[in-house]
């Protein structure tokens, strides 16, 4: 499942990829995410949504609810 997951995560558009991994990997607070990636609070949490919601819905078709 781990490797599913990492798969999963690199196949997210790029922009996601780097806040999912920034925040949900990496544990950075979303200011710092929005230092580093040079974006507006809003896109960091639209980025973040759209990229865990990616995630939930592969998650859910491959696995199962957990």
């Amino acid at each position: 499942m781990a490797d599913r997951i990492r798969s999963a995560i690199a196949d997210l558009p790029p922009r996601q990829r780097q806040v999912v991994t920034l925040r949900d990997l990496d544990g950075l607070d979303s200011t710092d995410v929005c230092s580093i990636l040079r974006i507006s609070a809003a896109n960091q949490r639209v980025l973040l949504h759209r990229g865990r919601s990616r995630l939930r819905q592969l998650i859910e078709t491959e696995f199962g609810r957990i």
